[in-house]
């Protein structure tokens, strides 16, 4: 599409932020008294003109309902409650108050009751699942209420709802306080009240430690729980959904037969999760082996099936198997949603095939889905990522229409695309009005700005945007670093590049990796420091960090290939590699002396061949073990 010969305003297409009503003052006097009028009407008439003389119950429970609830109404209520009024209305009393301006009161309703009866396990749970309270304070506040409330026994409702909200608010860099205090609570607390743990326990402890990556604590605790005479699926799904994430297909297989050993039937969830995690792995042939197992047994595909499979095909690559999964939806009689239409659309753009995207977008307007915020994201982060500005913007513009307010994904996109075609001013508008319409900047959109700069050679402004980023408490990421190395490189500012790659390996908060190494390489080579070079690239190696084509030609850039240093060069970076059991590494080294037709040695060669077929057979061994278990 030509571009217009005005570019379209894109001030005009951004939505302003939408407006909310201030919450109603109350009086610092008394936190339960009302800030109305003393007007004697039933509140209830307030709240349902027409709706005659509801019961108090079913005012409580409106009030619980509402998406943003007023203080004043919540407090006015609970003023005009009889002494003698139903326990059941205080928990949707405590719900509203939760979501109110003001969480805190409900927390205090519950430490106050205006009666001793109005303290019950309904309450108890309530206020465990609704308090607006740290999840490490969880167990503190649940001791205290306990010892408040003599009377109050918990019960195993209490303990799943509290391990819930714990092992829900799990963090990557405080996942094991929460993860201690879940445990001390099934392994401890538990038992001391004489209850014994349920599947819903097993299974919320066990997928927290899934997803923290505490693999062999999971089965550890899978093991623990059949131990128990406990069988659930729902504890085995995320174990197995960890190991195929980490490529242990071997383990995943083993876990799957003494599932089925102890007799736990496998459900739908647990096909869909080895059907995805197979194919991310790249064992089409073993997923195909798990829907033939699923006809069977009389299992029937769903929409969530077939999302799993979709999702799996684009993550290993496989986009046209994908869309075909998708259209053969259709003729079997179910209706793709946008979250099977997502995965497709985002693989397309980020293959860099925006034609195909578009032609997915059209047939799912078509098929009347409607496009959400991630849909839109990522077919502008599509267009952005090839330019095509004009298409992005005009998708921006049918956002606002279809009053789908953008996120920060896509306002990082179209600074991204605007860079990219090298106008820097328009991105940098675009970034105000993200910050003048309330959307805070994270990594990922300082890291596309900080690259934005130093690529069209404002390296100072860079450096303002980063110090401002660490004033903001924002940890960079690895491509942010990258960036701001890349920066000083070109300035010519290598030792400085140098200073901030090693301030990314003590504050640890980004690793670095092949693209980071290349960048500070190529800086380090073009100012002549070879020996500092090879030092990096040694470093680079007992890190685990591989090098790829572009490390290699960078340094056959500066070293004599015709005298035979080069060919000396990547041989001994392959043997190197080999002694440390990196193949593939050492592999691609090789294609590389191919490609530049410098021959290795008959001895490397047989190094790198006999290592590659090892692990051949051994990935053969593993997809004979997967037949052997689904023909069983």
């Amino acid at each position: 599409m030509p571009p217009p010969t005005h570019p379209l305003p894109l001030r005009r297409l951004i939505p302003k932020p939408p407006f909310y009503a201030a919450a109603a003052r109350l009086s610092h006097s008394d936190p339960f008294v009302s800030s109305s009028s003393d007007d004697e009407s039933p509140l209830a008439d307030e709240l349902f003109p027409a709706a005659g003389a509801p019961t108090l119950l079913s005012v409580a429970r409106s009030l619980a309902n509402s998406p943003s609830p007023s203080v004043s109404s919540v407090l006015g209520f609970l003023r005009r409650l009889p002494t003698d009024a139903s326990p059941h209305i205080f928990p949707h009393l405590i719900a509203a108050l939760s979501r109110s301006p003001r969480p805190l009161l409900a927390l205090h309703l519950f430490l106050r009751p205006p009666t001793s009866a109005a303290t019950t396990h309904h309450s108890f749970n309530s206020a465990l699942a609704r308090f607006p309270l740290p999840p490490h304070l969880l167990p503190a506040f649940f001791s205290h209420s306990l010892r408040r409330f003599p009377r109050l026994a918990p019960t195993l409702l209490s303990f799943n709802l509290l391990l819930k909200c714990v092992c829900s608010s799990l963090v990557p860099r405080n996942h094991r306080l929460y993860l201690e205090v879940a445990l001390r609570v099934l392994h401890a607390s538990i038992p001391r009240w004489n209850l014994s743990p349920d599947k819903f326990t097993y299974s919320t402890v066990v997928s927290a430690l899934a997803e923290a990556g505490r693999v062999d604590d999971a089965v550890a605790q899978v093991h623990e729980m059949v131990v128990d005479g406990v069988v659930a699926a729902e504890a085995f799904n995320p174990v197995l959904s960890a190991m195929l994430r980490a490529r242990d297909v071997t383990g995943a297989a083993k876990l799957f037969s003494f599932m089925q050993l102890k007799g736990c039937t496998p459900s739908p969830a647990t096909y869909n999760v080895l059907l995805h995690g197979l194919l991310v792995s790249g064992r089409a042939r073993a997923a195909m082996e798990v829907m033939r197992r699923m006809e069977r047994q009389d299992v029937t595909p769903g929409v969530m099936t077939y999302g799993a499979i979709v999702d799996g095909l684009v993550r290993c690559g496989r986009l046209e198997d994908a869309w075909k999964v998708t259209e053969e939806m259709g003729r079997k009689g179910l209706a793709p949603n946008e979250f099977v239409f997502s995965p497709v659309i985002t693989g397309f753009c980020k293959s860099g095939k925006v034609e195909r995207a578009s032609m997915v977008w059209d047939a799912m307007v078509a098929a009347g889905v409607r496009p959400n915020v991630v849909l839109y994201s990522a077919m502008i982060d599509g267009f952005a990522r090839c330019g095509k500005m004009t298409e992005a913007e005009l998708l921006f513009g049918e956002m606002a229409e279809a009053k789908c307010v953008p996120n920060i994904m896509t306002y990082s996109s179209m600074v991204r695309g605007y860079f990219q075609i090298g106008d820097s001013s328009q991105a940098l508008s675009v970034w105000e009005e993200m910050l003048r319409v309330g959307c805070t900047p994270n990594t990922v959109t300082y890291s596309i700005l900080i690259n934005g700069l130093c690529n069209v050679g404002r390296s100072k402004d860079a450096m303002m945007v980063w110090k401002h980023m660490l004033g903001r408490g924002c940890a960079p990421d690895t491509i942010a670093y990258t960036s701001m190395i890349k920066g000083l490189c070109i300035s010519g500012m290598v030792d400085g590049g140098l200073r901030l790659f090693c301030d990314m390996l003590a504050t640890g908060d980004a690793d670095p990796d092949v693209v980071c190494y290349n960048v500070l390489l190529d800086g380090l080579l073009r100012a002549k420091d070879l020996p500092r070079a090879m030092d990096l690239l040694n470093q680079m190696l007992d890190k685990g960090c591989d090098p790829d084509t572009v490390t290699c030609n960078t340094f056959l850039r500066e070293i004599e290939v015709g005298q035979g240093k080069g060919r000396e060069f990547l041989e001994g970076l392959v043997v190197r590699l080999c002694n440390r059991k990196r193949n593939k590494a050492a592999g691609e080294v090789v294609m590389v002396m191919l490609a530049k037709y410098i021959v290795p040695e008959a001895a490397i060669l047989d190094m790198v061949v006999r290592a590659v077929c090892r692990r051949k057979r051994v990935s053969n061994v593993i997809d004979k073990c997967w037949d052997e278990i689904w023909r069983a």
